[in-house]
């Protein structure tokens, strides 16, 4: 009881010195992904970046970045060695463990090649019988739709994907040779096009794989329900005085798409 007594008093005392608790969100981060997770002289940039910092500071947190690869990010979300992950995908299988705050951006992921050098594609299922483009590398543990769930489990276009953990490798593997094609962001090619990648330019969209907003992922695991509330208000509240699309017009090409708040709590 004494005890009890003690620590409530405590509190107070740093309540009233006005001594709170701090706040830190552990964000997980690859060491690059242009244009949303730029790595530069040490610092962290770019359009997921750049959000985040504003959520942050309305909600009266810090960020603290921690390098990790796409998979083993979602198993540290789970084991609460991390409170975030960006581009985030909904799923009713993802929803016990992530709140969906956002969505921050659009995501328009391509089949990506030089289509000079790659057999005519028309459409998505194309690939499952008429078309061979060799290796396609996709990211582990990503979702690229129900049409491309249902196309892997045909022996013909399962056999052409090589899993990378990385998405820092993509580009890489690509201009190695090592992979045909490609699974990305239509804003990462244009990221790549316009920052003298060698020969990104010859690289073009092929076919349109799948499209849908993405979500800062935040952990139920580590984040109480009120702080996932007010997460939730103060993304209202910046998108209501304009500063979500101000801040994605800088980094995109194409700013038609509306990143209207629809959270999933």
């Amino acid at each position: 009881m004494r005890k009890s007594l003690l620590s409530g008093l405590a509190t107070i005392a740093l309540l009233y010195c006005g001594v709170t608790q701090s706040c830190v969100l552990r964000m997980a981060a690859e060491v690059d992904f242009p244009p949303h997770l730029i790595l530069q002289d040490q610092r962290w940039q770019g359009q997921s970046v750049e959000l985040l910092q504003l959520l942050a500071k309305e909600v009266g947190c810090e960020l603290q970045f921690i390098n990790s690869p796409w998979l083993r990010s979602l198993a540290q979300i789970k084991s609460g060695e991390l409170d975030l992950v960006s581009h985030l995908s909904y799923s009713e299988a993802r929803k016990s463990d992530f709140a969906f705050i956002g969505p921050h951006h659009i995501e328009s992921i391509w089949l990506i090649g030089n289509p000079d050098k790659l057999p005519k594609v028309s459409a998505l299922k194309d690939l499952s019988h008429d078309v061979d483009l060799g290796r396609i590398a996709e990211l582990n543990g990503a979702y690229y739709g129900e049409e491309f769930e249902l196309l892997k489990q045909n022996p013909f276009f399962a056999r052409q994907l090589v899993s990378i953990s990385s998405i820092q490798d993509k580009l890489a593997l690509l201009e190695a040779g090592r992979v045909n094609a490609i699974l990305e962001d239509e804003s990462v090619l244009y990221y790549w096009q316009t920052h003298q990648y060698k020969n990104a330019k010859n690289y073009q969209p092929l076919v349109l794989v799948y499209q849908s907003p993405v979500y800062f992922g935040f952990s139920k695991k580590t984040l109480s329900k009120a702080m996932l509330v007010k997460l939730q208000k103060a993304w209202q509240k910046l998108y209501d005085q304009g500063l979500i699309e101000k801040t994605v017009k800088r980094y995109q090409r194409k700013t038609t798409d509306v990143l209207t708040p629809s959270t999933i709590l």
